[in-house]
């Protein structure tokens, strides 16, 4: 072997090692960041530059559309070249690659019929030779890389391919790396987004519940969304000195929406009892307002009573909600069943008031289906019917009506997720306080 050909066979060498180091600067890019954008142009631009091109491009697959899209393209045009092409499966050199998931050295686009020229036309580059190669994660090809014309006019050789091969697998990776990284972020952006209307949610719900002088009544309420934010809603609120109006309610769905939808009935309500202490009437008028605005088919099931403290006479009107549960002192358990549609549905439905008088320790629950269908493991249903044979016990007071009603819900769900919001609002009378 003569000093020429020693000499040439360490400049190929020396060629390949630096190619290596390239690679090991590939990795220590992807290490760097995880945004997508900037993290492909470092990539490519370092492609570019081992594999001696003129131009590079990335395509990836848009799923929604079914196309190709030019997200980074690197060279004299490239900026003309960005976020214009859009190729369909088999369309152009990458579409080919795309549907036949093969890697591809076009020698001279001229005389290959695979070659859309059009990219050439809207950018004024002219292509001469591609070397194409898929990028795959998990055996699912997401795009195409490309880079375009040797510098120094010679054709892609094998070699070429073999290291462009070895890059793609570092741009696929960093792909991956960063659409999930984004969606993490996207996640954690939601869960903050939810957090705080959750926090803006419960601002709507009673912040302190109002007790009765001298244990003349006494309240409990718990509300449990399923998820950050739902669409069950009560408040508890003094008319006057001698009335206490108590509303339940839960809007179809859940999420974002039915908070939304929660929130504007609450502040509704609020203004409304102020006018319309009869509860047969506030819920034609909410009902009036909801119609209005309806929007995606949306509703609300509500439950609306108010107690004479001073005589234990109640009034009360429901629209579409689960039956009241009046418990005697002791065992008894009687329900007073739906009496109108819920809201929302359509305007000049008919609402009716109910009047039931309260004995001295009765009690008052008030409760969202979110406790009788709630599931275990089976896909049982709690239902209406072991509610009630929970209830029928002696009392110590509507805070542990509440509490043990939820405990038996959580017992028999165990480890079961919650599918719907829960909400109980207890209330208790005494009669014996109330004429001292």
């Amino acid at each position: 072997m003569g000093i020429q050909d020693t000499t040439s066979k360490l400049q190929e060498l020396q060629a390949r090692v630096e190619d290596l180091s390239s690679l090991i600067h590939v990795t220590n890019i992807i290490s760097s960041t995880l945004d997508l954008d900037v993290l492909l142009g470092l990539v490519m631009e370092k492609a570019q530059e081992v594999m001696r091109a003129e131009a590079s491009s990335v395509f990836l697959v848009n799923e929604a559309l079914n196309v190709l899209e030019c997200e980074v393209a690197l060279g004299s045009h490239g900026d003309k070249i960005t976020k214009i092409i859009r190729l369909a499966k088999g369309q152009g050199v990458a579409g080919w690659i795309w549907q036949h998931g093969t890697s591809l050295i076009v020698p001279d686009v001229s005389t290959d019929d695979r070659f859309y020229s059009d990219v050439d036309q809207k950018s004024g580059f002219q292509t001469k030779s591609i070397l194409a190669v898929p990028l795959q994660s998990k055996e699912k090809i997401i795009g195409v890389a490309e880079v375009i014309n040797r510098s120094d006019g010679n054709e892609f050789t094998d070699y070429d391919l073999d290291l462009f091969k070895t890059f793609c697998q570092q741009v696929a990776m960093a792909i991956e790396n960063a659409r999930v990284h984004q969606i993490e972020l996207e996640q954690e952006r939601l869960r903050q987004q939810l957090e705080s209307a959750k926090e803006i949610q419960q601002s709507f719900m009673p912040q302190k519940l109002p007790q009765g002088e001298n244990g003349i009544f006494d309240i409990a309420a718990r509300n449990l969304p399923a998820i950050s934010v739902g669409g069950d809603l009560f408040d508890v609120l003094m008319l006057d000195d001698r009335h206490v109006g108590m509303l339940i309610g839960d809007v179809s769905g859940k999420g974002i929406p039915a908070a939304l939808y929660m929130a504007r009935l609450m502040s509704d309500f609020r203004f409304y009892v102020q006018k319309h202490q009869e509860p047969s009437l506030l819920l034609d008028k909410l009902n009036e307002l909801l119609v209005d605005r309806s929007r995606h088919g949306m509703f609300v099931t509500l439950q609306f009573a108010i107690v004479d403290i001073w005589t234990g006479k109640v009034v009360h009107a429901n629209a579409g909600h689960l039956p009241l549960i009046h418990l005697r002192h002791g065992t008894a358990v009687t329900k007073h069943r739906a009496s109108g549609p819920p809201l929302g549905v359509m305007k000049n439905m008919p609402f009716e008031d109910n009047t039931m008088q309260l004995a001295h320790g009765d009690f008052l629950l008030f409760y969202t289906d979110g406790i009788i269908e709630a599931k275990n493991s089976k896909g049982e249903e709690y239902s209406l019917d072991r509610l009630l044979a929970c209830l029928e016990r002696h009392w110590a007071s509507a805070g542990q009506v509440v509490e043990e009603c939820l405990r038996q819900v959580h017992t028999f769900t165990k480890s079961s997720p919650q599918n719907d919001d829960i909400t109980l609002v207890a209330f208790q009378w005494n009669k014996a306080q109330s004429m001292s």
